[in-house]
This record gives C-alpha cells, sequence and structure tokens, in this order.
C-alpha cells in the first residue's frame, strides 16, 4: 500500500498534437503500481471517473479530450462549465455552439439550432458545445442531447486512429434524459445507455465521462469503461467491487486525494496512481462565462416536444409538411408510427386553430410558413 505523495518518476502519457505541434498540453503523467499501460487516445476507449464534487473530475476529463482533434462537450453542470473550451487562446477550434430552436445566440462563434443539425455539420467542426444555457429549460436539454446522439450513427467512414472525444460530466444526467424524453423507467434507461455505451466505439468516439454517485451507474456499466479512474471518494469509500484497490491505496489517501491526483484502472488489469496539470481554460467557481465570452441569449417561447403519448411541435409540423405536399394521412401515420386518429387530430387541430385565431400556433412557432394555410383544401395523391 501506497500514499500518493508528490513523485518524480511518473510517465508522461502524451501523443503528438496534431492540431498545434507546437502547443504543450498540460501534463498528464502516470506511475504504475501494477502492470504497466497507457491511455490510447489514438483508439476509441471509454474513460469513467468516479469523485466527489470539486475533485477535480472535470478538469480531468478536459485535459484527455483535448487530446483529440475533435470534441463533443454533450453534458455538464448548469453553469455552462462547457463554454470553457472557447477560453483556449493557445488552441483554438473551430467551435460550433449548438442550441435550442427557440433560442437566438449572439456571439463570436459558429452556433446552429438542434433542429438544423446534421451529421456533416456535426463533424465538419472540431469542437461542439451544447451547454444549459444555449437551451430555455433543462427539458429542452436534454430533448437537445438526444437529437444530437442520434447524429452520431451517421459517422460511417473514419480514421479509427483519430476518435472523437464526447465529454458527459455527471453521466446519470445522460441517464435522465432518456427517462424524461423517452418515457423509460430507471431499469429501462440505464439498459439503454449500455447498448448506446457499446456502440460509440464502432463509430469512432471515445466517451470521457463522470459521475458523483456510485449507485447512478451500475457495475455493467463501470465494468465496459477501458479505463476507470477514481479521484477523491471522501466518506462514502470505494464501491464493493473496487474496494481491492485499498490493497495499493489507503483508504484515507482516496478520501482526500488532492485535485490534481487520480488512480487509474485499465482493461489490462494495470494499476497506476497519475498527476496531472490543469488545463489554462478551466471554468472557476464563481465565474459567469457568457458575461466573459460575451455570449447573448434571447429565449423565445417554448417547443414541445414529442413523446411516446404525445406529438410535439416538431412533429405537428412535419404532418402539417406532408398532408400538404398531397401525402395521405395512412401513408403520414406509417411513416410517423402514429396512430391514424392521432395524424388526423392533428391536421383538423391545425385547420381548426387558422378558423378559430386565422394561424396555427405551433406552426407560428417554428416558423413553418404554412401557419395560415387550410388542409382541406389540399388535394390528395395518395401514390406518395
Amino acid at each position: 500500500m501506497t500514499e500518493l505523495e508528490t513523485s518524480t518518476d511518473y510517465t508522461p502519457n502524451d501523443p503528438q498534437n496534431t492540431n498545434s505541434p507546437s502547443y504543450s498540453y498540460p501534463s498528464i503523467k502516470i506511475k504504475w503500481m501494477r502492470g504497466k499501460d497507457r491511455i490510447a487516445y489514438d483508439q476509441s476507449r471509454i474513460m469513467l471517473v468516479l469523485g466527489k464534487k470539486g475533485g477535480g473530475k472535470s478538469a480531468l476529463l478536459e485535459g484527455c479530450a483535448m487530446r483529440h482533434n475533435q470534441i463533443i462537450d454533450l453534458l455538464g453542470s448548469r453553469d455552462d462549465e462547457g463554454l470553457s473550451w472557447l477560453r483556449d487562446k493557445a488552441e483554438p477550434r473551430k467551435a460550433l455552439l449548438v442550441h435550442g430552436d427557440n433560442v437566438d445566440v449572439d456571439c463570436s462563434w459558429n452556433t446552429c439550432k438542434i433542429g438544423n443539425m446534421t451529421t456533416e455539420k456535426m463533424l465538419s467542426s472540431d469542437l461542439i458545445i451544447t451547454t444549459s444555457s444555449l437551451f430555455s429549460s433543462q427539458k429542452q436539454k436534454y430533448a437537445g442531447v438526444n437529437q444530437l446522439t442520434e447524429l452520431f450513427w451517421g459517422r460511417r467512414s473514419f480514421d479509427p486512429t483519430r476518435p472523437i472525444a464526447v465529454v458527459m460530466r455527471e453521466l446519470s444526467d445522460f441517464i435522465f434524459s432518456r427517462i424524461s424524453q423517452d418515457g423509460l423507467n430507471i431499469k429501462e434507461a440505464k439498459a439503454d445507455f449500455i447498448v448506446f455505451q457499446r456502440q460509440l466505439r464502432h463509430f469512432g468516439y471515445s466517451p470521457y465521462m463522470d459521475t458523483i454517485r456510485w449507485t447512478s451507474v451500475d457495475k455493467e456499466i463501470r465494468d465496459l469503461a477501458d479505463y476507470l479512474v477514481i479521484k477523491k471518494v471522501g466518506s462514502q469509500g470505494l464501491p464493493g467491487d473496487i474496494r481491492y484497490l485499498y490493497k495499493f491505496v489507503s483508504p484515507l489517501a482516496l478520501a482526500a486525494l488532492p485535485p490534481d491526483k487520480f488512480i487509474i484502472v485499465t482493461e489490462n488489469a494495470s494499476i497506476g496512481k497519475g498527476m496531472f496539470g490543469l488545463p489554462s481554460f478551466h471554468k472557476e467557481e464563481g465565474i459567469d462565462l457568457l458575461t466573459e465570452l460575451g455570449i447573448e441569449l434571447t429565449y423565445g417561447e417554448e417547443i414541445e416536444e414529442s413523446t411516446s403519448i404525445k406529438v410535439g411541435d416538431k412533429e405537428h409540423v412535419e404532418i402539417v409538411k406532408f398532408y400538404h405536399d398531397g401525402i395521405s394521412m395512412e401513408k403520414i401515420s406509417d411513416k410517423m408510427m402514429r396512430s391514424l386518429s392521432t395524424v388526423q387530430r392533428q391536421i383538423h387541430g391545425h385547420d381548426g386553430q387558422i378558423n378559430k385565431m386565422g394561424g396555427c400556433p405551433t406552426c407560428t412557432r417554428l416558423g413553418c410558413d404554412l401557419y395560415n394555410t387550410i388542409l382541406s383544401h389540399t388535394i390528395r395523391r395518395t401514390t406518395l
């Protein structure tokens, strides 16, 4: 058993920076206590970081993710820590801020409404950011995360030595987004995430995830990680399946691990103790990044999202457009995987709002040019 003293014989774990060869990454060094391994940034791998708040989890995820040529910052705290990437003046990236369809963003970087996002747009950017303030509510943020991850599977052809880093701070939020948007229970949502986690590797993504609560991440999810990283665990200690690490590091050392230290277990059963440098752009507590970066947000009326039992605003507009283009209700029902009566209600409701108010508020909210077009006048072309 060893304490985590400062050591001079840690092994550097740094790839060549292909974005900016003259740029020096904050160091990540590991001293191996059993076996010997490395963090393979040139392969699709999964890293899961466990630790208490303030233990340096986000900083380590940033330090690892920045070693990739492309980054998708998918989830983070509500203080918009994901925007901190934009502070990196030494290695600026081609950034794209993805925001809610009812949010207007005025800033110096490229922006895109989530409804207009495509796989091509995602892959042509060095950095994708989706922070909480870019959406009008947490519900809208969860819907946006789910929409964005559906685009992941469009990456069919890629260089396997250049995986895209996907940063997911507080993993339980991702699981909760599945519950919120897809109507799954907690068991189904975790099973769904396990499938998602496995598929990422096949499409050239490297997820970097962290969590505070052991109980929110099942053992099967931890077992899928190629790198399990332990930060400060506090008084709760380690989960039962990894308490064997106390043979290598004392409980007191792990309970109060400094923010720049960590323990790592690799897929090859190697165990090391590491230290890393803080990224210069990392967000400090109490900093308002929106103000610092000059990002101005204007929120419009909130857009209703679809669920398994409810047609949302975007789906309503799709039904309206299909019907206006001459597609029959029966074919729309098949295409949208909704009952025929549901499709009928959307079309009749659209016409009813126009007759009553002069325009369909849902279509108006989404900027659909059919907002004042009566659909009952449309000639059906059932061959479509």
